[in-house]
Formats: C-alpha cells, structure tokens, sequence
C-alpha cells in the first residue's frame, strides 16, 4: 500500500472513533447501573456484577480477534467490530425489565466485540503511522474522549429519556460508522501495510521474548488498576453527590475529558521524543500518589487522584504498545496485540469483584485503592528489566516487513 498523508489520516480518523465507541460502550454500564438498580429494584453491586463475564470476554476474545486480523486484515475486523458492538449495545436497551440473564448475554456481546479494537486497531494505527507517538497521542485523546462520555451520554440520555435509550442510540451510531467504513474499503480508500523497521532498535527472538515476558506482568496489573479506577471512582462520586447519576457521570467525564488533552501532548512531547523505558516507569511510579489520593482523600482531592492516575495510563498504555508493535514481526501484529488484551483485560474482572466485595464489607473503597498503589510500586519494579532505548524520535523509514523472529 502507498501510504499518502491523506490515507493515513483517514485511517486514524476510523481507527479513533473505534476507540472512542469501544471505551465508551465497554465502561458506561457503569453508570447506567445506578439507574438500573433503582427502576429494577435490584442492589447495585449485585447487577455491576452482571458485567463481569464481558470484562473477562473483552480480554480472551483479544486473541482470536488478533488471528482474525493477520489473516483477513485490520480494516475488515474494524467493521465487525463496528457492527457487533452497535448490535450488542442495542440488545442491552431492548432486555425485558428485570431479566438479568438476558441482560448479562447482551453486556457480553459488548465484550466480545469491544475486544476486537485492542488487538486490531492499535496496530494499525502504529504501522501506518507517518509519526508514531503523535498518532498515538490522537488515538489516544479520542479513546480518553470516549471515556468522557461514558458518563455524560448515558447521564443525559437517561435524564432526558430513559436507561433503554442510554445502551440504544449509540449503539445506532457505533453501526453507523460501520457502515461508512464498509463502504470506504470497498471504494480502496482505506488499506495497510507491514510495520516499518524503527532504526536503532535491535529486535529478535530474544528481544522479543523479554519486552512482551515483562510487559505481561506489568500489563496484568495496570488492567486490574485501570478497571479499578474506572469503574470505582462512580461509586466514590455517588457518595459525594448524593445519587444524582448526572452529576456523578460529569464528574467520572471530567477524568477523562482532562486526560485525553494530556495524552495527546504526551504523545506528541514525550513519547515520540524521550526513551520509552524510562517514561513508563516514572509514570507507573507517580500512581503510586494518585491511588493514595483516591484512597485517602476528600472528594475533590479524590477527583484530582483519578484524573492524575488516567493522565499517567495515557502514558503507559502507548508506550506498551508501540513496544509490542517494535518488537513483533508484522505477520503476527494481531496476535501479539490480542496476546497483550488477554492479559490486560483478563486481569480486570478482579477489578470489579473487589470492587462489589469491598463496598459491601467496608461501606467504601478506600481499601481497594490503598492495594492498588502497592500494584503500582510492584509495576514500577518489574519495568525496570525492559531493555533500554535510543530516543524514538527518529525519521519515518520505509515500509517493510518488520524482522522476522
């Protein structure tokens, strides 16, 4: 494929909103429970704990979805994508009042597609990249734009119309961008291409073998404390704001609102110009504050804990993933990212189960962020054995396959 400026932002441009449905549809239930809890008369913990299989789906299914997109191509799985987490979303908003099963089945609908975007998008993004951390930094400020909405959508949705409408309406928008992707293969304005060698870094079997051995246990863990702060700031705002859903679905909007501007200068400033090494540990290291201030904290200075701790994921995840890119051969790009969605998002539903566990034990959350910056020092440690860099920002190379193994 001839990679003209003009592709490559139209495949960012798809790529992107991709990130931005699938991080929004995968994360709002988090708020639409609160409604759901009261109209179905149901404890809240019990139905958040309905999401669990789609958390453990949205990361096993990263890996077939990873083999689907070597051997069909990113571009065709980005539209099932796109179709089956609108169709999913749709599902969720048409359950009969109070059946959880049904409910259940539908939410896992939208783990199995949402594990599509991880294992295919991303490194579709970094391959036909003309810079790599820039374009990471876009994608990377619409994902954090999804997860500003995930509190604003379904909290004005439910306001103005009902929980039904909060899963339906962007589920026929997540179609819609389907269809209009369909449709711009079709005409071949959208394609791909191998990953280009990235000079100055050596790669091989061995190399291979310690960044992604490293990189499973550091992934594992900030999974589990990205679910965490995700899905238990809601609870933390709700009792701050007395249960009014659309308050606490702005300030859960504020996190990310704020972060996706910061990942989009990280992206720009830091990652495409210090080594990636030493940018993932000093930011895996400053969580260790942002989980004190979410665990010990007033509201506000909890508030101001998780949109640090989002700003520093906007760091790491980047930089995990463009590691991965470097140092897996184009051949098995979706394999190696859905490899690394297994671990990231198969850890998560720990997340949500200390989290159900925790609130009905203790009455609070401050326990489970206290652990999480224990999680943090432990990531910290474990980055310091990924093999150093040169500075990544180097001139575009030519596309060709990457090294073999």
């Amino acid at each position: 494929m001839n990679l003209t400026p003009d592709l490559s932002r139209r495949i960012l441009l798809y790529s992107s909103t991709g990130h931005a449905l699938m991080h929004m549809m995968t994360v709002f239930y988090a708020v639409i429970v609160l409604t759901l809890a009261i109209e179905w008369k149901l404890p809240a913990e019990d139905l958040l704990k309905l999401y669990a299989p789609a958390t453990i789906l949205l990361g096993i299914v990263s890996l077939p979805a990873g083999w689907a997109s070597d051997r069909f191509g990113a571009p065709a799985m980005m539209v099932v994508m796109f179709l089956g987490l609108g169709l999913s979303s749709i599902a969720c908003g048409l359950v009969p009042t109070g059946d959880t099963l049904s409910l259940a089945l539908a939410l896992c609908g939208l783990g199995v597609f949402g594990a599509f975007y991880h294992s295919v998008g991303i490194g579709w993004v970094i391959r036909t990249a003309r810079e790599q951390g820039h374009a990471m930094g876009v994608n990377g400020l619409f994902g954090s734009i999804g997860l500003a909405l995930y509190g604003v959508v379904p909290g004005v949705l439910i306001t103005l119309a009902s929980w039904r409408a909060a899963f339906i309406v962007p589920g026929i928008v997540c179609m819609a961008v389907g269809v209009a992707l369909l449709w711009e293969i079709a005409r071949g304005r959208v394609g791909d291409r191998p990953m280009p060698v990235t000079p100055g870094v050596k790669t091989g079997r061995a190399e291979f073998w310690r960044v992604f051995s490293v990189l499973s246990v550091t992934m594992a863990l900030e999974g589990v404390l990205w679910q965490a702060v995700m899905f238990g700031a809601a609870f933390v705002f709700e009792s701050h704001f007395a249960g009014n859903v659309l308050l606490v679905g702005l300030a859960a909007s504020m996190i990310y609102a704020v972060s996706g501007v910061a990942q989009y200068a990280l992206g720009r400033r830091i990652i495409d110009r210090y080594p990636l090494k030493t940018t993932y540990i000093v930011a895996s290291g400053l969580q260790i504050g942002a989980m004190l201030a979410l665990a010990m904290g007033n509201g506000w200075f909890a508030l101001f804990g998780a949109i640090a701790s989002a700003i520093l994921s906007s760091a790491t995840g980047p930089v995990e993933n463009i590691l991965i890119a470097r140092y897996t051969p184009s051949r098995y790009h979706g394999l190696g990212f859905g490899a690394k969605f297994v671990v990231a998002f198969g850890a998560s539903p720990l997340a949500i189960l200390a989290i159900a566990w925790i609130r009905k034990e203790t009455g609070n959350l401050d326990l489970l962020f206290l652990g999480l910056a224990v999680l943090s020092a432990v990531i910290v440690l474990v980055a310091l054995l990924l093999p150093g860099e040169e500075r990544t920002r180097e001139a575009p190379a030519a596309a060709q396959p990457a090294p073999a193994e």
